[in-house]
């Protein structure tokens, strides 16, 4: 195959920890402490906390354990998260001319007419972004996009990568695990065969091999590491039908209750957070599961009227997938998908309305929390939340009463 080598230039700009980072943000005192952000699991830490081991995902009781009277907890605040977010895709777009955000804390820029060197320029923008934005970045410039968004991953937390060189470039790639090219999770690596180990075992097959296993998706990455400018990312301003996040853990298989519904948990917040950032709500809320044996299960909540709430949609979820789970299955993969999108604007509500909410729900909390502790105990409750693995329940889980 002859190549049109890329001389566009390309940077991936990524956000540190951005939730954990917009937190710090809004209350600087918290620099350098280990924050979680957490919605029953951790889906948010600072570089202080993940140094413990937390990661997205963790559950907050072993966060609690890794980190101690370290940890320090935040309940997420997606407006917040995406009011920052415009903010920097403003400032960006203002500096850099036409971006093309790929997620609420992640971009792409053209840099091809920049002057000056590209890692001087590099180091200067993450500075200005960090001083005038307030939040860190890493970032990652190649001439494709996919190169950019791998290199950019190289040096975090607050680190460039600059490479255009095919020598230093191909000696780089036989250092990373194949998993490290976007969108070649475990499944795909499965799916390359035990001799593909490294980004340059892929980089190196025949490309009708490549695409006899992965497919035309497949043939794009392994051009765009060629030097090929091929991908693009997808056109939020195009009005998608549904926003879908799946997750495929082949070597993890299992049928722990405990281990699926934190898979589902991650997969929810990452669609969740896309449909908020392309201001977007959902009407239909799906949950996919799929066994050892390939067998998709799937359930479906129409919810009536297309909404946002956050709290209704984990109790769809977890009603879901008490219906699907069957002890006997082992499974491989979950995902969540939103459907029947469309633009969505929260009502406005009066003081009162809210003052009423409050009342109404502090109440419920109240009366909750007498009637746990009357059939288990004083101490089933910990800091405001049920430790699960304590209540005979068909699904274990971590459940919020606040």
């Amino acid at each position: 195959m002859l190549f049109h080598t890329s001389t566009r230039i390309f940077a991936h700009i990524d956000c540190n920890s951005f939730y954990a980072s917009c937190e710090v943000l809004r209350d600087p005192s918290l620099k350098g402490k280990c924050v979680c952000v957490w919605d029953q699991i951790v889906i948010a830490a600072s570089y202080e906390a993940k140094k413990y081991g937390v990661k997205t995902g963790t559950p907050l009781w072993e966060a609690e354990r890794m980190l101690g009277k370290k940890l320090v907890k935040r309940i997420p605040d997606h407006s917040w998260y995406r009011q920052v977010s415009e903010r920097l895709m403003q400032y960006l777009t203002a500096k850099l001319g036409k971006i093309e955000v790929f997620s609420i804390d992640e971009l792409f820029a053209e840099l091809t007419n920049i002057s000056g060197r590209y890692d001087d320029f590099a180091e200067t923008l993450k500075e200005e972004i960090y001083h005038d934005i307030g939040i860190p970045v890493s970032i990652g410039i190649s001439n494709t996009r996919i190169r950019a968004k791998m290199f950019g991953d190289l040096n975090k937390p607050y680190g460039s990568y600059v490479d255009f060189n095919v020598e230093s470039i191909e000696w780089l790639f036989r250092t990373l695990a194949v998993t490290e090219v976007p969108y070649i999770a475990r499944g795909n690596s499965e799916r390359l065969g035990s001799t593909v180990k490294t980004v340059y075992d892929f980089y190196a097959m025949e490309w009708r091999r490549v695409s006899e296993i992965l497919g035309r998706n497949g043939v794009i990455l392994w051009l765009e590491l060629h030097g090929v400018d091929s991908w693009v990312p997808h056109d939020t301003e195009k009005k998608r039908k549904s926003i879908a996040c799946t997750r495929s853990f082949n070597h993890e298989m299992s049928s722990n209750p405990h281990f699926l519904w934190r898979q589902i948990l991650m997969n929810f917040e990452r669609a969740y957070d896309t449909m908020l950032s392309e201001k977007q709500g959902a009407r239909v809320i799906w949950l996919l599961l799929r066994t050892k044996e390939f067998t998709y299960q799937t359930r479906a909540v129409d919810m009536s009227e297309t909404n946002i709430d956050k709290s209704r949609m984990v109790s769809l979820l977890r009603e879901m997938l008490l219906s699907l789970f069957d002890k006997n299955s082992i499974y491989r993969t979950t995902g969540v998908t939103f459907s029947e999108l469309s633009p969505f604007t929260p009502k406005q509500l009066s003081v009162f309305d809210i003052d009423d909410r409050v009342q109404v729900k502090s109440e419920k909390i109240s009366n909750t929390l007498t009637k746990l502790k009357e059939r288990f105990g004083e101490n089933i409750v910990h800091q405001g939340f049920i430790r699960e693995s304590k209540v005979s329940r068909e699904l274990p889980t971590v459940f919020e009463v606040g």
